[in-house]
């Protein structure tokens, strides 16, 4: 198949959906199908020329054709992506939908679907339901424009059981739950590696590291893990591993950000809390590997739409996160995870406290982990994309 894959970000771009972009077009090339990403002019590789006569050639990329097009994600936008379809014939095109991606301020992509009705057929992959911001007291439209572009697909993908459950709600559009993976090339570093990333950050080595992988916004909890830190040993650190935010909606997550280096200034904790900043794949992994527990505590629970979590568990690593919204049988408490109440600061405290006086159980968690990210690998992932789009087609 001729499939393009339309994302707001993509690498360089810093973001979990351009991530995710990537390695499935990866996967997908390696099965045998021609790959098109059409994406955001930030994406333009650095040594790309920008002669006005080659700005709509594609820049080859080893496992796909690269259309960095895009400089707003406003109308235009979408004739952007026709010019493509048509050009190189494409047989399917997938939008990965995340508001934040689409910098939220129009509901231009929202319409990608019906704007491509009778040109191509369209699957649109939703890493979250969250909806676009519009402009001031949009109210009930932000959630229309979401619910329309789900039904004007001809296929929806949710990637977890919760939104699942809402797209299942249009059945004249067909939906399926296909997992996402993890967002980190697996490195499994020499234990002198780990040991020399426990000494840059100033880390004893009969201390305990805790560490925290993601981008930074009021969602993922990272205030409550502070709020937890201080009341644990003085012994006990944390790392935030990788980019602090990503390319999406940048002015709520520096805001949000501004306020967690408050509150770590406020509990005296500068001197236990580390940050690693942007780090390649195989950093970002020895990092993972160094810390005793990772904690991730979501505000709104572990959900399987989180390509961090899914880097934890495909590291092999105890994790400590959140109780889910939605029933997920695959996270199991006490086998693959540990899991506490949201916002419950004490919980969280005492799960630390639990695991770090436990070796054999920090050890059984990250077992368990191993296993279950077996069942989120990218082969698998493409394998049931690409049997969605051929049933769709």
């Amino acid at each position: 198949m001729k499939i393009g894959l339309v994302t707001g970000e993509y690498p360089p771009m810093e973001g979990g959906v351009g991530a995710f972009t990537q390695e499935l077009a990866q996967a997908m090339a390696e099965l045998g199908h021609e790959i098109h990403i059409i994406t955001s002019k930030a994406a333009r590789p650095e040594t790309a020329s920008l002669k006005a006569s080659e700005i709509k050639e594609p820049i080859d990329l080893p496992f796909a054709q690269l259309h960095p097009r895009v400089k707003k994600w406003k109308w235009a936008a979408l004739s952007e992506v026709v010019d493509v379809a048509i050009r190189h014939e494409l047989d399917i095109i997938n939008i990965q939908y995340q508001a934040a991606a689409y910098h939220m301020g129009s509901a231009a992509i929202n319409f990608l679907p019906w704007r491509l009705k009778h040109v191509v057929k369209t699957a649109v992959t939703f890493h979250d339901l969250r909806v676009p911001y519009l402009f001031p007291k949009a109210g009930g439209l932000r959630k229309t424009a979401v619910t329309f572009m789900a039904k004007q697909a001809h296929g929806n993908i949710a990637t977890n059981p919760e939104d699942f459950a809402q797209l299942i709600q249009f059945p004249q559009t067909p939906a399926r739950q296909i997992p996402i993976g993890s967002n980190i090339t697996t490195y499994t570093p020499h234990h002198i590696e780990i040991a020399e990333a426990r000494e840059l950050l100033g880390v004893g080595e009969g201390d305990c590291l805790l560490g925290y992988f993601g981008f930074l916004n009021e969602s993922k909890g990272a205030d409550t893990l502070i709020a937890s830190l201080v009341q644990l040993p003085e012994t006990t650190h944390l790392v935030f591993i990788g980019g602090q935010t990503g390319a999406s909606d940048p002015a709520n997550n520096q805001s949000f950000l501004a306020q967690l280096h408050q509150q770590i200034k406020d509990l005296g904790l500068t001197e236990r809390v580390h940050w690693t900043g942007f780090v390649d794949d195989q950093r970002v992994s020895t990092f993972l590997n160094a810390a005793d527990l990772m904690v991730m505590p979501y505000r709104d629970g572990v959900s399987l739409r989180r390509g961090t979590l899914m880097a934890a568990l495909a590291h092999g690593r105890p994790l400590i996160s959140t109780h889910p919204q939605t029933a997920t049988p695959e996270l199991v408490h006490g086998k693959n995870c540990w899991l506490v109440p949201v916002d419950d600061v004490d919980a969280l405290t005492q799960a630390i406290q639990t695991l770090w006086a436990d070796g054999e159980l920090r050890a059984k968690l990250g077992n368990g982990a191993t296993a279950v990210a077996d069942l989120f690998t990218w082969d698998k992932i493409a394998m049931q994309t690409l049997a969605f789009f051929q049933e769709i087609r």
